[in-house]
């Protein structure tokens, strides 16, 4: 039999492993090549702990709160655990015929190791020995860069934005200093 039909939505985290080198030809732009990934069950907002080890743990807590009262509602629509281990347990992830053959070119073309099973968190890894990507192919364009944010944005035009952990906290006190210094003034 075909792996049972999940009577609710699922929640997921996807992770994608890979690395990136300097592209030879374009100043600023970053060759991708990715190797593996992980697929592991979301927590639903009901579940979640809300533990951080931001500077900002208070204000982090607040807009998790408020964040998980929006999405409490809907939780109802989505599996547990249990349901996710319904879905993929060992014993019950039967591939159909075209899975199958997608998982044997996958391992022929890519060299991948595609999981048969779930580990005991959940969570299913695939590793690709020759990885996808490459010059011209995959790239990342670096369009600002300083010690605390960096912006991209990706060969289909995506845009990322990415800021280190404490950078708020910074901007507030550097931002009371000046206010602090324009008052005394």
């Amino acid at each position: 039999p075909a792996t049972p039909t999940p009577t609710k939505r699922m929640r997921a985290v996807m992770s994608v492993r890979g690395y990136v080198l300097p592209d030879p030809e374009i100043p600023n732009r970053l060759t991708v090549w990715f190797t593996s990934g992980k697929l592991s069950p979301a927590r639903l907002a009901s579940e979640d702990g809300c533990e951080t080890d931001d500077e900002d743990q208070a204000e982090y807590n607040q807009s998790v709160a408020a964040a998980a009262k929006k999405v409490e509602a809907t939780d109802s629509d989505y599996g547990d655990f249990e349901n996710w281990k319904a879905m993929f347990a060992k014993g019950k992830w039967r591939k159909t015929l075209g899975e199958r053959a997608r998982a044997m070119a996958a391992k022929l073309l890519l060299g991948a190791d595609v999981p048969n099973k779930m580990e005991e968190d959940g969570h299913m890894e695939y590793i690709l020995h020759r990885p996808v990507g490459g010059h011209g192919k995959v790239y990342i364009d670096v369009l600002y860069l300083d010690e605390d944010i960096l912006i991209m944005r990706g060969h289909h035009g995506t845009i990322y934005a990415m800021a280190r952990s404490g950078v708020s906290q910074r901007y507030r006190a550097m931002r009371n200093r000046n206010l602090s210094s324009n008052t005394e003034e």
